[in-house]
């Protein structure tokens, strides 16, 4: 004789599945990245974090959250260049050869400015 599963297991078996395929808006369309070092554009118009420390070959993720396009620019211009981030959009940066630090700006509001700081 077999048992019927009980509605409350079921709704358990049904949440674990639907929760464990969910995916964050931020991850990577390909999947199976975790979510790294974020520089996050907030709807107030401030970075959180200001200052961002990394190790030399990490990402750095500029995720949008302001209702605004903006595009990040190292104060240098040459560095970090994004393209134009759109609200609610996120652009990756990557560069296996920096080392030191570098304040950036968003071109589209001079007021967001922040300053990642590589290290070796």
């Amino acid at each position: 004789m077999t048992k019927k599963p009980t509605t409350a297991l079921l709704a358990f078996i049904v949440a674990t599945l639907f929760f464990s395929c969910a995916k964050h808006e931020y991850f990577d369309a390909y999947g199976g990245e975790l979510p790294g070092n974020n520089v996050i554009i907030q709807a107030d118009g401030t970075l959180g974090p200001y200052s961002l420390e990394v190790a030399s070959g990490s990402s750095v993720t500029f995720v949008n959250d302001d209702v605004k396009p903006h595009s990040i620019m190292r104060t240098d211009n040459v560095s970090i260049v994004t393209n134009v981030i759109p609200s609610k959009g996120f652009y990756k940066f990557k560069n296996d050869a920096l080392v030191g630090s570098f304040p950036y700006k968003s071109l589209l509001d001079s007021s967001i400015k922040g300053i990642i700081i590589i290290t070796p």
